[in-house]
């Protein structure tokens, strides 16, 4: 509800003005304006009745006017007036439909993307790089929401509900997603646009609370940012790949795989498509994503061995090192030697190089879709990792052996603690091996816990608690080879006399063993949940 009926009738004259000028731009002509809308307001009575008028005016013009076109256009403009005329309209409406919250994430987008620069200082706020940590995120979108509440200020709106605001969280996950996609095909496969657009239809008219809008915005920025850059560099891939065929002789004719042709591989319409509407353009970019894949399985890769169990011509890709999320682990096959005549422990044979990524091969050994999933919750695991890393690094030592996980805590052992606070970075040893896989233990514990307690608070929603059961399911599918792992760097501890480091290493995975079961609890009762 706005306080100040004047300002909104201006706002309202001003989203008219330039609806009015769009459409007359594209028709070539005149549009009829009712006589209501064009009266002139003179007392408080003919203000209210002339908002009514334009209100009803713009439902009808709002049907016409497309989200693409709002970018569009707004990009053209200088200053910020019209933007925030707009997003004081779209938030006083609060509409449910599509097209009306695909208009208002153009308006909050571009005013983002525009960060206020003020006289005596710098921007209000920093554009986050797409890489950038999620502290940094947080930050930019505090920093926009503030903007967002002044440009507000007249409009009165409650609170938001509770489930609103945990929906929000969710984005925390988004950014941890997003950045592990390498390529444009990834993005496709994860359907990660269409579960953003089912998130911001979950909140209802909260869509359009300064703090969602905010959320919003950043992740708009930062997600249009990657998905450009990814479509951009297929859109490249697929052409040079045309470009070789038809000059090494080939017919642009010339069937690829399938029924997709060198002609419809050359033609891919870059710029043409990302003008679209997403959801206008979903076909062409799941055709690029398929012309993608298709140009990728006709180069030459880089093999890493075969799959197990498979045959000799099936092959795993090697991953980037951008790709990895943990350092190599190079763990040496306690392999039987002589005793020595002291009765001591057997010396371990020549080290075999067994890497984190070989262990993973099994795991990658999938269809593209569940590969690009698996690669997901590595990437959480990783970001878990890292984060409880900085905080045992940073904080008053007497509180570093307490992490904070959701509504648990989490007390680390000093040989945990010792794991964090060291620093072997690049570093090929067995020490090194040693703080990696204690690290990844209370990452996966850490994980756990943080799934679960999303899952129980989205069990009863018609649809949220599903990615919770499926990065669960990830968790204790891989928890075999977690322990396959910790288990060969606690062979070498104790073939060298470490046995305190073997049992510390033995007490932090059988505690993530412990927590194992809660997690097979809870994925019983979701597939009971899921048959009722």
């Amino acid at each position: 509800m706005r306080s100040d009926s004047q300002r909104e009738l201006q706002d309202l004259i001003a989203v008219h003005g330039f609806y009015v000028s769009l459409l007359e731009k594209s028709l070539g002509h005149a549009v009829p304006v009712p006589s209501a809308a064009e009266k002139a307001a003179q007392t408080p009575e003919e203000t209210t009745q002339a908002v009514g008028a334009f209100k009803n005016w713009l439902d009808v013009l709002d049907l016409a006017m497309t989200p693409p076109v709002v970018r569009d256009s707004l990009k053209a403009t200088t200053g910020f007036d019209l933007a925030h005329a707009l997003l004081r309209y779209y938030t006083e409406k609060s509409s449910l439909r599509s097209g009306d919250r695909d208009k208002m994430d153009c308006v909050i987008t571009f005013l983002f993307r525009n960060p206020v620069k003020s006289d005596s200082g710098p921007a209000a706020w920093q554009r986050p790089e797409v890489d950038s940590s999620y502290f940094f995120v947080s930050q930019a979108a505090l920093a926009f929401q503030g903007n967002l509440y002044r440009a507000l200020e007249d409009l009165e709106y409650g609170s938001m509900p509770q489930e609103h605001a945990q929906l929000l969280t969710e984005f925390e996950y988004l950014y941890q997603e997003l950045e592990e996609f390498r390529h444009f095909d990834q993005i496709m496969d994860s359907n990660i646009v269409q579960r953003v657009r089912e998130l911001k239809q979950s909140l209802g008219k909260s869509f359009y609370h300064p703090n969602a809008l905010a959320q919003m915005a950043v992740w708009n920025d930062m997600f249009g940012r990657k998905f450009d850059e990814l479509f951009h560099d297929a859109a490249k891939q697929i052409k040079t790949f045309a470009e070789n065929v038809q000059r090494e002789g080939g017919s642009i004719l010339s069937r690829v795989e399938g029924d997709i042709t060198v002609k419809q591989l050359a033609e891919v319409a870059t710029e043409q498509i990302l003008a679209e509407d997403y959801q206008y353009a979903q076909d062409e970019f799941r055709k690029v994503s398929k012309f993608k894949k298709v140009v990728d399985g006709k180069r030459p890769m880089r093999t890493a061995g075969t799959v197990p169990g498979a045959g000799p011509r099936q092959t795993i890709p090697v991953a980037s090192e951008a790709s990895e999320p943990a350092a190599p682990l190079r763990v040496a096959a306690a392999a039987s030697a002589p005793a020595s005549a002291g009765g001591s422990s057997p010396v371990p044979a020549r080290p075999a190089t067994v890497s984190h990524q070989a262990i993973k091969a099994e795991v990658l050994a999938v269809p593209p879709s569940q590969a690009v999933q698996n690669a997901v919750q590595e990437g959480k695991i990783h970001s878990a990792r890292e984060s409880i890393k900085e905080h045992v690094r940073t904080a008053d030592p007497k509180l570093a052996q307490f992490i904070s996980v959701k509504k648990t805590k989490i007390t680390l052992s000093p040989a945990e603690v010792e794991a964090f606070r060291a620093d072997y970075q690049g570093e090929k040893s067995f020490r090194a091996d040693y703080a990696n896989v204690m690290m990844t233990v209370v990452a996966y514990l850490s994980r756990m816990i943080v799934e679960v307690d999303e899952y129980n608070q989205k069990a009863n929603s018609a649809y949220l608690w599903k990615p919770h059961a499926d990065a669960l399911g990830y968790l204790l599918s891989a928890l075999e080879r977690l322990n396959m792992e910790s288990g060969a760097v606690m062979a070498i501890a104790r073939a060298r006399g470490l046995h305190d480091k073997a049992a510390a290493l033995q007490t932090s995975v059988d505690r993530l063993k412990e927590y194992g079961k809660t997690v097979s609890q809870t994925l019983q009762a979701a597939d009971q949940g899921a048959g009722a």
